[in-house]
């Protein structure tokens, strides 16, 4: 809960910012292995992906207990960034163990509900995630076995 915490401080410094869209990507890993190797890999991957597809201008990186974690800004419209966003987290297994999180130029996150798109689907089986998650569904070992296969997969 402090990583958590210290992150939102680190963010809620930035705003409101001349940039329209801020961008954080860190890890969405289930259990709780969030550091070492395969967390550092995984990272580089989407950090890499991210890069590629969005130009940038400057960075906050950092790394705590839930894993590696930057925050880039860019000129691009927020919700043309939070669209790419989706895009990369879709495009690959990997993608879904990405959180990219959004925000426009005031700090106000841009979320899928806002563009009307559905919300992630689980990283077992096609049912939105949330649901999965309220039901139940998948064990945690499952879910990292699941994740872990996906990264060594990289």
């Amino acid at each position: 809960m402090q990583a958590r915490d210290q992150r939102q401080a680190l963010l809620d410094g930035m705003f409101p910012t001349p940039f329209p869209a801020t961008v954080m990507l860190s890890l969405n890993l289930p259990g709780t292995e969030k550091t070492g190797d395969r967390a550092e890999r995984l990272f580089q991957w989407g950090e890499k992906a991210l890069l590629g597809a969005l130009k940038t201008e400057g960075s906050v990186r950092g790394g705590d207990d839930l894993g590696p974690f930057a925050i880039y800004r860019t000129r691009l419209p927020s919700t043309q960034v939070k669209r790419l966003g989706i895009s990369l987290e879709s495009r690959h297994p990997a993608g879904r163990l990405l959180d990219l999180d959004i925000y426009d130029h005031a700090g106000r996150p841009v979320s899928r509900a806002n563009l009307k798109i559905a919300p992630r689907t689980c990283l077992v089986c096609p049912e939105p995630a949330v649901a999965c998650i309220h039901a139940g569904r998948h064990g945690s070992e499952e879910l990292m076995h699941h994740a872990r296969r996906i990264i060594d997969a990289l």
